[in-house]
């Protein structure tokens, strides 16, 4: 798995392609850090239906860049101008691996931060990957499932129509760029994923959240082997807004903290709450 063209930190943003074990092409682009030495890279992987294009996705990716961070972002398979067939995160873990091949070029620490179904990516790769693969320190796993539940809700109906249904598919390419398998399975509970992963993790999840309750984030925290926090973002909703964001980019730097001690200090079983704007 290769990268391709990492730019040099004078420009603003870069577009490249990232190759996957499988053959894809995905297209990409990296943020220099903002700060005049960065400590860290990190990976935005996005959810369903989202891109690197969402605003959610580039205001977060200009907060960690802010916060002194090399940022990676890209489309996933299936998503935006990228090549492939979206399997709901059972096959995107490949997307994560190329990405950190290319993140890992720069020789700093990797931290991933997944997003919903991104998390679910992150999540298999880290699982397979092991602790030491190419300078993985740790993950941010954002509204993420701990199991393939969702809430009963017009949300959670829509998205099953969506991605398990003909109609539902064609509707996802034609308006929402989404290119679903028809055949995509689903894969092992996320929870059972994060017993096998001893790096850090910390989680965010809202309390408002239509699609996954918060219990998910909970789940997720009481599963990991390693160091794991846990914020839960109040009154907030799935996904990327102004709070988790501020979140997330508290969450990179514990990662990094929490990774760089030794020996990894004892973490308090109770959440952070954090109040919505």
């Amino acid at each position: 798995m290769t990268g391709v063209g990492i730019p040099d930190e004078t420009v603003d943003t870069h577009p490249l392609t990232l190759e996957t074990a499988d053959g894809l092409r995905l297209s990409a682009r990296w943020r220099p850090a903002l700060t005049p030495t960065a400590t860290a890279s990190v990976v935005v992987v996005h959810g369903f239906s989202a891109s690197q294009d969402e605003p959610g996705v580039r205001a977060l990716a200009d907060d960690l860049a802010a916060a002194g961070y090399h940022v990676l972002t890209y489309d996933a398979r299936g998503h935006g101008s990228s090549e492939g067939w979206c399997a709901v995160g059972s096959t995107e873990h490949m997307d994560v691996a190329g990405a950190v091949a290319t993140a890992h070029g720069k020789g700093l620490p990797v931290v991933l931060v997944g997003v919903s179904m991104g998390g679910v990516a992150v999540a298999g790769y880290l699982a397979e990957a092991g602790r030491d693969d190419l300078g993985v320190w740790g993950a941010v796993l954002v509204s993420t499932p701990a199991r393939w539940q969702m809430r009963v809700s017009a949300v959670g109906l829509l998205t099953a129509l969506l991605t398990r249904t003909r109609p539902g598919r064609w509707v996802a390419s034609r308006h929402l760029r989404v290119r679903i398998a028809p055949r995509w399975r689903v894969g092992r509970p996320i929870e059972s994923l994060v017993e096998q992963i001893d790096t850090p993790i910390a989680v965010v999840h809202g309390t408002g959240d239509r699609l996954l309750h918060h219990e998910h984030g909970q789940r997720l925290h009481a599963s990991a082997a390693g160091p794991s926090r846990l914020e839960l973002v109040e009154g907030t909703g799935h996904g990327i807004n102004d709070s988790s964001r501020q979140a997330t980019v508290g969450a990179v730097s514990w990662v990094l903290s929490c990774a760089r001690a030794v020996p990894v200090p004892a973490l308090a079983d109770a959440p952070t709450t954090t109040p919505s704007r």
